[in-house]
């Protein structure tokens, strides 16, 4: 393939890179990704692969009232088949969405040989410009897998939920190459992070009273599911069919919670408090109220990108005039965002330009404490007065009347 039309296939692909930058960034800013959300007002949608889900549900609520879980911990079928449904087609439907930069890249790969008259280092700049395409369009992958942990934790958590009951109640049904315990734990591990963010994302509105008390009562029930975990792991006939009744009757009244209609939930309540009046302490619960760092590195490249989509529409678009401008002021703002030194920059020019000043303290020195002012001390009586003057009688002793007659 010559050279030109490789650059060709490249405008291309950024072209849609950096719509599909924005489009990501600007739901994850506005916690409105939400699968399924828009799919399913497409005609015919919303009966691809229902069928399939319904004998699902089907299948996992018989599963759970063999397992003796009572009718009122288990989800209702309606609420559990539309949430888990919309989640999977709205998955599934930005797959193309997200694949089509990555072909758009890899198209010109099966053709690609050695440039002709001597300039054999094209093609290794291709290759190179291929791989990065390739990583920056599986980081806007894993963008929007964040974004839409961030925008619909409840969803998320009702998925791992099911997922995790399905491999509980059902071990039968699982299709893996790994094996039983790799597959349950990493299925227990999956809901246990889906859990944190629900408690985490779905009270970020609420005052600080009461997201401690969504977390805590989270961190209470992922530790009783860790202790029924273990013991479920170590035990053997009569205890293990116990501990799994009890954790599947825990999960099931989560999702009971988790998987009612998104524009209809009013209540934060993560599982029924009867069911943890006896779970055990969580340990080291402190520890997950901090991003892990995965995030936070996820979170700047995110930004960066869209700063470096910024500058790059900028540029290409020199003559856009108030665009153009906004479009560069934007892009440096986000990288600001990730870098505290350029925002504290533009904090103090923001308010030299608008006329305010901004506090500044400097090291060792603040605002000044208020003079201490000295108790007055108690008047002295004429006792204390003559016992002073006279020094006869010990300290404590009544004034005798010698004390007065001879001062």
């Amino acid at each position: 393939m010559a050279w030109t039309a490789f650059v060709e296939f490249s405008y291309y692909w950024a072209y849609w890179t950096l719509f599909e930058a924005m489009w990501i960034g600007m739901l994850w800013f506005t916690r409105s990704r939400v699968p399924g959300r828009a799919v399913c007002w497409i005609p015919g949608v919303r009966a691809v692969r229902r069928r399939a889900c319904e004998m699902r549900v089907d299948a996992l609520l018989a599963g759970l009232g063999e397992k003796g879980v009572p009718a009122a911990d288990r989800p209702d079928r309606t609420q559990l088949v539309d949430r888990w449904h919309r989640f999977v087609a709205g998955r599934c439907a930005a797959v193309p969405f997200q694949a089509t930069p990555l072909l758009i890249a890899w198209a010109p790969f099966l053709p690609l040989r050695a440039a002709p008259e001597g300039t054999p280092l094209a093609s290794l700049w291709m290759f190179v410009a291929l791989a990065g395409y390739g990583t920056v369009s599986i980081a806007l992958m894993a963008a929007d897998v964040r974004a839409v942990a961030v925008s619909d934790a409840a969803g998320l958590a009702t998925t791992k939920a099911a997922l995790f009951l399905e491999v509980l109640v059902l071990p039968g049904r699982q299709r893996s190459q790994d094996s039983a315990l790799d597959t349950q734990a990493k299925a227990f591990r999956q809901l246990c992070r889906a859990l944190r963010a629900q408690a985490k994302y779905t009270a970020c509105e609420m005052p600080a009273t009461t997201r401690e008390r969504v977390r805590q009562d989270t961190e209470r029930l992922i530790a009783a599911l860790g202790h029924l975990h273990e013991s479920y792991l170590l035990s053997e006939g009569e205890e293990r069919s116990t501990a799994v009744g009890e954790m599947a009757r825990l999960v099931s009244n989560a999702l009971q919670h988790s998987c009612g209609d998104r524009d209809q939930r009013n209540s934060l309540v993560v599982v029924s408090a009867h069911l943890l009046a006896d779970a055990p302490a969580p340990v080291d619960a402190a520890l997950t109220t901090a991003d892990p760092r995965w995030h936070r590195m996820l979170r700047g490249v995110g930004w960066l990108v869209a700063a470096a989509a910024l500058f790059t529409g900028a540029a290409v678009f020199p003559s856009g005039g108030a665009a153009t401008d906004m479009m560069a002021v934007m892009g440096l703002l986000s990288v600001a965002a990730v870098f505290p030194p350029l925002r504290e920059l533009l904090g103090r020019a923001t308010a030299g330009l608008f006329g305010t000043s901004m506090p500044s303290v400097e090291p060792g020195t603040g605002p000044h404490p208020p003079p201490r002012t000295e108790a007055p001390a108690p008047m002295a009586t004429r006792a204390d007065e003559a016992r002073a003057l006279c020094g006869s009688g010990p300290a404590g002793c009544p004034p005798c009347p010698s004390c007065f007659e001879s001062h």
